[in-house]
């Protein structure tokens, strides 16, 4: 109490400090993503769980640097599975410095705790997933027309359940390149990257023993965002990458890795963002380390008017997988080494308030699983409704 009234002594900065707390139930008929022919967990298949919780956005301007914050709290609890309850952590911070006229950048970084996804992994028991990132980065307009940039971060992601620790991983990663600006406010760009991905823990593979997982991936590709139109915005990243599996040179792979953004933004209160995607991508399962992800997705947002919004989300992607040698039944037909996910949801915003958000959900998630890389077939449906009230 002494703290809040501290700082609403200070009106600069009370006026910075917005907190606010939310609740909200969610439901999923197949929680832990059970093969769809699985019978014996059938009555655990589905569960109701609660959120309650809140936190504080913070955001500062200091002359003319900017620092931003975010911290969330919220305990989740379940009806069925009382042993997956946990306390959900997320916490964000970033500052946006400038020097001189030319050069500018942001240091920051962010800390999460959540219940890992059960897509990968065939357990019932809580396996929360903490990653953590803290990254620095650059840019240098020597020209009008020119910038130089750099980056540097490092992503940890550490599983709390004993087998899934063969998952735990350091990313290190370095972005080298340079941009034209053009009047228009559209860019093109080259960038070099280079990521380096470190397991502690060894892994244990079928009959072949203990085994070091790890990768370096070595990319070349082109940063361009073209402003299209007034209302067409188009962003591509993509080019060649190289990546090199420790332990199992005949799981290294090379080729096209690519994003491609499109927002349209029409007259009127119609929103749509596009994705396309192929990309190299580690996965955190028990049978494989890594993936070539290539997928596409549409998000479309529709603004009924000002208090009533409503969301179309629907997603596809399909992975492609090198399993680690003798980690699964010898498998002759190619195909049954990748996966597909195709993912909809649809939602519906409502802002009683200027304070108060309320949003529905109703989603459903479908799989074919893959027999090389031991991931189930799965069909769940679900829906949540959730509760913010924001304070200032």
């Amino acid at each position: 109490m002494a703290l809040v009234c501290s700082l609403s002594s200070m009106p600069a900065l009370a006026s910075t400090l917005r907190p606010f707390v939310s609740a909200g139930v969610e439901h999923d008929d197949n929680l832990f993503r059970s093969s769809n022919d699985e019978t014996t967990r059938s009555a655990a298949r589905g569960d109701t769980y609660r959120s309650a919780g809140g936190g504080v956005r913070f955001e500062r301007p200091v002359s003319r640097q900017l620092i931003t914050a975010f911290a969330d709290f919220s305990s989740v609890k379940f009806d069925r599975n009382s042993q997956l309850d946990y306390l959900r952590k997320d916490l964000r911070a970033d500052w946006h410095w400038f020097v001189a006229s030319r050069f500018d950048g942001h240091i920051g970084g962010y800390y999460r705790q959540e219940l890992a996804s059960f897509a990968d992994f065939d357990v019932v028991q809580r396996n929360l997933r903490v990653s953590k990132k803290q990254y620095a980065d650059g840019r240098y307009r020597f020209h009008p027309s020119w910038q130089l940039r750099g980056e540097v971060s490092k992503e940890e992601y550490a599983y709390e359940l004993a087998s899934q620790r063969a998952s735990d991983r350091t990313e290190d990663a370095w972005v080298a390149g340079f941009d034209y600006l053009a009047r228009s406010g559209s860019t093109a760009g080259f960038q070099l990257r280079r990521l380096e991905g470190k397991y502690p823990n060894w892994l244990t593979v079928g009959s072949t023993g203990s085994m070091i997982n790890g990768y370096d991936q070595d990319e070349a590709k082109l940063n361009v965002l073209w402003l299209a139109t007034g209302s067409t915005q188009v962003l591509f990243l993509g080019g060649w990458v190289q990546r090199k599996q420790m332990g199992q040179a005949s799981r290294d792979d090379s080729g096209t890795n690519a994003r491609l953004i499109v927002n349209y933004t029409p007259a009127g209160r119609v929103k749509v963002t596009g994705q396309a995607w192929r990309e190299f991508a580690a996965i955190d399962g028990a049978l494989i380390g890594s993936a070539l992800a290539n997928g596409a997705s549409a998000l479309v947002t529709w603004e009924f008017s000002a208090k009533i919004q409503a969301e179309l989300d629907v997603r596809h992607e399909q992975r492609e997988f090198k399993p680690f040698g003798g980690a699964a039944t010898p498998v002759v037909v190619s195909d049954l080494a990748s996966d597909s996910r195709d993912t909809r949801s649809l939602a519906l915003v409502y802002k009683p308030l200027r304070n108060i958000t309320i949003k529905a959900r109703a989603f459903q998630e479908q799989r074919s699983g893959s027999l090389a890389a031991g991931t189930n077939s799965y069909k769940a449906n679900g829906g949540s409704i959730n509760a913010t009230l924001q304070f200032n």
